[in-house]
């Protein structure tokens, strides 16, 4: 292997490295050395797309912080468990909590699965890179002796100086001296690729050792993740056949609850109507346009939103099968959050409450108007406002009720009032990601 073919070479594994590690400044290197070199700007072009590529794919850093997001659900998840643990019967509270857990938690088994493959893709990168330096270490050892062995010869075995004055004549001398300075300059260069690919080599060695540590450490936690999977299955499957023999009991609850959604569905889209006709003859007299503007400022927040209150949501917008009970469908107009006792429910935006009202199944209930937009609070045991009052952001509404099982649950809806009518809203569209 040639200087020049060696240097190309070496520059490539660089890119690759550079590649593989983000690093700007090698990328710069490179392309500042293939300069003209027409054969390595179409290969960069061609791998430069395959990094590209790989960018769209999530990084470890992006993997590590979704299994702490992840993790610390869970951990939320069962504190609020552990507060409904203490009683003894089953509820379906307490089979949505360990639904949740259980969700999220092949979540973060699937998180760990990404990073070990990543790992697993870099150290066989690494390997690669390595056997490939070390086939080029061999080569410049060999061609540095080879170097040395042959000017031995040229010289018959002289010191310099006695190759230098045995010259027949000054243009001969002066050859052998322009050819001791190259063959120095050689030598220099040659010592030098070699110390280089040595160091690199270290380097990837190091980097190996360090990647099969990280990944027999993530295995570790993918084993424990998988154990805490299976002991929650367990519960899960504990609580549903407890559940299953209560099935006539859980048929009255579901149809209760379906009563009392109508009802509330009723108070919200009565309440509505009769508000933006309010909304409209104060625009018509006083050519007050608040609504418009509140109403703009609400849809600039899709996804910005607060959430209304801490935990996890155990009940999905719209249809969604039971639990519990098989071939029965729910069809909810929000979201059920469910969090730890005595937790307060909170606005999403500023507004003014159009309605506190009691709604059986459902106890208390907030209505806070944001323009053409309405936020729905309720299954709350006191409230802390009153109709007519403002809030604004994050303004406690009231506490969230606790019901026999122990499950604090908060129902929050999102409506929106059109010319042609109000439209239900999923809330998970609006509030923030979690």
């Amino acid at each position: 292997m040639n200087l020049d073919s060696w240097k190309h070479k070496w520059l490539l594994i660089m890119f690759v490295l550079s590649l593989r590690r983000k690093t700007l400044d090698s990328l710069l290197i490179f392309l500042i050395n293939m300069q003209g070199n027409k054969v390595f700007l179409i290969l960069f072009l061609l791998l430069a797309s395959t990094f590209s590529s790989y960018g769209q794919q999530k990084s470890k850093s992006q993997l590590r912080n979704e299994r702490a997001l992840n993790l610390k659900k869970i951990n939320e998840a069962e504190q609020t468990l552990q507060k409904t643990s203490t009683k003894k019967k089953s509820s379906v509270g307490q089979l949505n909590a360990l639904k949740f857990q259980i969700r999220t938690r092949q979540k973060v088994i699937r998180s760990i699965e990404q990073e070990v493959s990543l790992l697993d893709d870099e150290i066989t990168d690494n390997l690669d890179i390595i056997a490939s330096l070390e086939e080029d270490l061999s080569s410049l050892k060999n061609e540095y002796s080879t170097m040395v062995y042959a000017a031995y010869k040229a010289s018959n075995g002289r010191t310099k100086l006695t190759f230098l004055f045995s010259a027949e004549s000054f243009n001969q001398l002066f050859r052998r001296l322009e050819y001791m300075e190259q063959y120095g300059e050689a030598r220099k260069k040659q010592v030098k690729q070699i110390v280089a690919v040595q160091g690199i080599l270290l380097e990837e060695n190091e980097s190996v050792k360090a990647k099969k540590i990280e990944k027999t450490s993530l295995l570790g936690d993918q084993k424990a993740e998988n154990a805490s999977l299976v002991s929650l299955r367990k519960k899960e499957q504990t609580i549903l056949s407890s559940l299953q023999k209560e099935e006539k009991q859980l048929k009255v609850e579901l149809a209760q609850r379906r009563a009392s959604l109508k009802a509330l569905d009723k108070l919200i889209s009565d309440l509505i109507r009769r508000e933006a006709e309010a909304a409209a003859r104060a625009a018509a007299l006083k050519k007050d346009n608040s609504t418009a503007v509140l109403s703009a400022d609400f849809s600039k927040n899709k996804l910005k939103l607060p959430w209304p209150a801490t935990g996890f949501v155990s009940q999905k917008f719209g249809k969604s099968p039971d639990p519990v009970l098989k071939m029965v469908e729910r069809n909810s107009p929000g979201i059920e959050i469910q969090t730890k006792p005595a937790s307060q429910a909170t606005s999403v935006f500023k507004g003014e409450v159009t309605a506190v009202a009691l709604i059986q199944g459902f106890n208390k209930a907030v209505i806070v108007k944001h323009g053409d937009y309405f936020s729905v609070y309720a299954k709350l045991d006191e409230v802390s406002v009153k109709k007519g009052q403002s809030v604004n952001i994050g303004d406690k509404l009231g506490t969230i009720y606790t019901g026999s099982d122990g499950i604090a649950e908060l129902h929050f809806e999102l409506w929106q009032f059109k010319e042609n009518g109000t439209v239900k809203l999923n809330p998970e569209l609006w509030l923030r990601k979690k």
